[in-house]
């Protein structure tokens, strides 16, 4: 039971705390036609980010199902009466290593992105980024507040 917990807590905690966060997360934000405008993106990089974002996307997929099955296993290990510590161990070492590979994909995804983009559009994106996360933080204490 401690194991699991601990699987846990590095799973759902630690990646929040050291894990990169690319500029706005979630989704094919080159195609939103507010963002495209503002960062004035031509057809060209519209096209290449989109291709990146597939190569890696395809990765990331692939590394998440791999991460499930492993979790998976570790739920069965540890609903037998009794539990193969070092099995339970190597579980826990093989999780890691997947999450830090969905990690890097993911910023070696965002690298690659960032090298389509001139520094003025990188900075636009960044300063978009801002605005949404101020956005989205006033919108959840609004939410609080009743």
């Amino acid at each position: 039971m401690t194991a699991l917990a601990i699987i846990g807590l590095t799973t759902f905690i630690l990646p929040s705390l050291w894990a990169f966060d690319p500029p706005m997360a979630g989704g094919k934000w080159w195609l939103r036609p507010a963002i495209k405008d503002k960062l004035q993106l031509t057809l060209d990089q519209i096209e290449k980010i989109n291709k990146i974002w597939i190569e890696h996307r395809k990765r990331i997929i692939d590394t998440k199902g791999e991460i499930e099955k492993a979790y998976l296993d570790l739920e069965n290990l540890m609903d037998q009466p009794t539990v193969d510590k070092q099995e339970a161990y190597q579980l826990a070492g093989r999780l890691s290593q997947l999450q830090a590979q969905q990690t890097e994909a993911r910023i070696k995804m965002t690298v690659d992105i960032r090298q389509e983009l001139s520094v003025e559009q990188y900075d636009k994106l960044k300063g978009l980024r801002a605005e949404l996360a101020k956005g989205l933080k006033e919108k959840g204490l609004r939410r609080q507040e009743r």
